[in-house]
């Protein structure tokens, strides 16, 4: 009994004196990521060489407790965290639990220091450009295409570059920063994504412009991903909703204005402005990030991280990536039966279901795999990921057909269908901030989250009821009221799945995330012209009855109606009006589909775990847990 006490007294001291605590694998999932409460049992060894048993009663466990990442002990503590067995281990982070607000001050946003704000800023600045490079080019590209005289063959990559490079890269960015550290990673980002805009800036011909595309795209694929990676780092995650609804306003507003920026330069001054607005701008983000990231970092060798990365996973969702969309990409311009075509889609297809077997596999090894696949084992994150996939689909595909809506239905210039836009975007913007206000306020995400998805099936249904003349009012208000869905839809459910997955995660997780969305978003737009082309071939004998030339007639039904949006604005009232008809009936074909998809993600969101966001709770129970490892020691 004595031997007992003596050991249990020197066991304290030991532990108080910065003892190290092993955790096997195992028992840190059933710690941390167990979603029902538990008794763990924690092995540790001090410095004295006791090997002494605590058991410690967890709740279930959605977050971290994760304060201004700015000050030197947080960065010990995260770095400590997410390196405690190299980057080449696969480590299951601690979680704590989701409870409810046990104090007034729960309902109070934390102020963060001024370099933290400082920093911020320097994140929003850094999406909103890498958004607006996103929506900005197409409508410069007729001028592009004049100065360049570009052939039809790469007409479209000048566009589909950036897209490609951007999907494709995202999930290795958020591995990169896990491995190097935040720091480095966020700044090479906006390094590459600075030289692909000189590159741009300064091109001299149509492949030189595709060639610093691809290069934009892949630093803008770094930039989507590391800077939530990164608000995630700063901000706990009650807080965190706040400003990711401030980013989700920011990426609104860069996706109205650049259509319109795009057409300003264009016509005003030269297209080469939209890409040499980003020097200044991407500059200014870079040295401000420099002196205010103080994030996650464990200082890697470079070979060392090199080695640890899984290149197995990584080549094999490029591989997907890129032939899916390349795949996608030949068969809107030529036509999906094309056997090229076929076997891109067929082999980007299979690529994808190969990727989770070499993640499995990778970390059977002792790997780091790219993507974890405990990720996909809560039915809440799968929920999340799901939701996702369903609004970026329509949101991307919105924002594709609603402008030929207007210039090829009706015949609305490209800059007015442009300030058009103004009125999704504007609500979009407000909402995004006032949804991440109402989360950070009341703690209720799920609930925000399914009122954007509610409003926004609502407003695409509402499509289905255009008309091919001009009723100005009624589009504003339908406009108005798909902005205010998509608003809370932005950054809602991914608070949702970072409540679900480990700090250890948190990058992979948002690569996941952002990954979803890009991919999702180029398929709902290549589904649409589908839909869309299938609805116009079944017109091709009312448009020859209505006096049309057949090869005209064939064009139009045939997967060229868009590019013939001239030739049919000087067709005679009577055969405008017919070919106008069948235009309005496609799209409105279009729009049952996405109120379908719409709707289907609206379902989906009701597997999302329903619960509440605190703040003291969350530090609260991480000090009762720290408490009891070093004073609850049994023997």
């Amino acid at each position: 009994m004595a031997s007992a006490t003596v050991t249990t007294e020197q066991a304290a001291a030991d532990t108080r004196n910065k003892h190290t605590v092993d955790i096997s694998q195992t028992q840190r999932e059933s710690l941390c990521c167990s979603r029902h409460s538990a008794n763990t049992a924690i092995t540790h060894t001090t410095s004295g060489g006791h090997s002494l048993t605590s058991t410690i009663t967890h709740e279930p466990t959605t977050s971290f407790p994760l304060k201004y990442a700015s000050t030197e002990e947080q960065q010990r503590s995260f770095s400590q965290a997410t390196s405690m067995s190299g980057p080449a281990k696969n480590e299951a982070s601690c979680t704590v639990p989701n409870q409810e607000p046990s104090s007034p001050s729960d309902h109070s946003r934390v102020r963060p220091p001024f370099s933290t704000l400082l920093c911020f800023s320097a994140l929003t600045l850094s999406i909103f450009l890498a958004a607006l490079d996103t929506v900005l080019i197409p409508t410069a590209l007729p001028s592009i295409s004049r100065d360049f005289h570009i052939p039809d063959s790469l007409y479209a990559w000048t566009g589909s570059a950036y897209l490609l490079a951007n999907a494709a890269s995202i999930p290795l960015w958020g591995k990169l920063s896990d491995v190097f550290g935040r720091k480095p990673i966020i700044l090479l980002a906006n390094s590459v994504f600075l030289v692909g805009s000189i590159m741009c800036a300064v091109s001299t011909s149509a492949e030189m412009l595709v060639a610093g595309r691809s290069v934009q795209g892949l630093g803008g694929g770094g930039i989507n991903v590391l800077v939530y990676v990164c608000v995630a780092d700063l901000f706990v995650i009650r807080d965190r909703s706040f400003y990711m609804g401030i980013v989700g306003a920011m990426y609104a507003v860069a996706s109205a204005l650049g259509p319109v920026l795009g057409g300003v330069f264009a016509e005003r001054l030269t297209w080469r402005w939209c890409f040499y607005i980003n020097l200044p701008l991407v500059s200014i983000t870079i040295i401000t990030l420099y002196f205010t990231v103080h994030l996650h970092d464990p200082r890697t060798p470079f070979l060392r991280g090199m080695r640890s990365l899984d290149w197995l996973g990584t080549f094999t969702v490029l591989t997907a990536t890129l032939l899916l969309l390349v795949g996608l990409q030949l068969g809107g311009t030529t036509s999906y039966g094309r056997p090229l075509v076929v076997c891109l889609l067929v082999l980007g297809s299979l690529s994808y279901f190969i990727f989770p077997w070499t993640q499995w596999w990778y970390e059977k090894r002792g790997g780091s795999p790219i993507t974890p696949l405990r990720i996909f084992r809560d039915v809440s994150n799968l929920s999340a990921l799901g939701v996702c996939a369903c609004d970026a689909l329509v949101f991307n595909s919105v924002a594709y057909f609603l402008p030929l809506y207007f210039q090829l239905v009706l015949s609305t210039s490209p800059q007015t269908s442009g300030v058009y836009m103004l009125a999704v975007a504007i609500p979009l913007a407000v909402c995004s901030f006032v949804g991440g206000w109402v989360i950070e306020r009341t703690g209720r995400y799920l609930e925000v989250l399914q009122l954007g998805l509610a409003l926004m099936t609502v407003g695409v249904g509402l499509f289905i009821a255009f008309e091919n003349t001009l009723q100005l009012v009624k589009i504003i208000m339908f406009l108005i009221v798909i902005g205010i869905g998509f608003g809370p839809n932005f950054n809602a459910p991914l608070i949702a799945l970072q409540t679900r997955i480990g700090e250890v995660d948190m990058a992979a997780g948002t690569s996941a995330f952002g990954f979803v969305r890009m991919v999702s978003g180029a398929i709902g737009v290549v589904v649409g012209q589908v839909v869309f082309q299938s609805l116009m071939r079944s017109r091709l004998a009312e448009f020859i009855d209505a006096g049309l030339a057949r090869d005209f007639a064939e064009a139009l039904t045939g997967g060229e109606a868009v590019s013939q949006g001239q030739q049919v604005a000087l067709l005679g009232d009577t055969q405008r009006d017919v070919v106008r008809a069948g235009m309005m009936n496609a799209l409105r074909g279009v729009w049952i589909f996405y109120t379908v998809v719409s709707a289907l993600g609206l379902i989906v969101s009701f597997g999302i775990y329903r619960g509440r966001l605190s703040r003291e709770g969350l530090d609260e129970k991480t000090e009762s847990n720290r408490v009891s490892r070093e004073e609850g020691i049994s023997v």
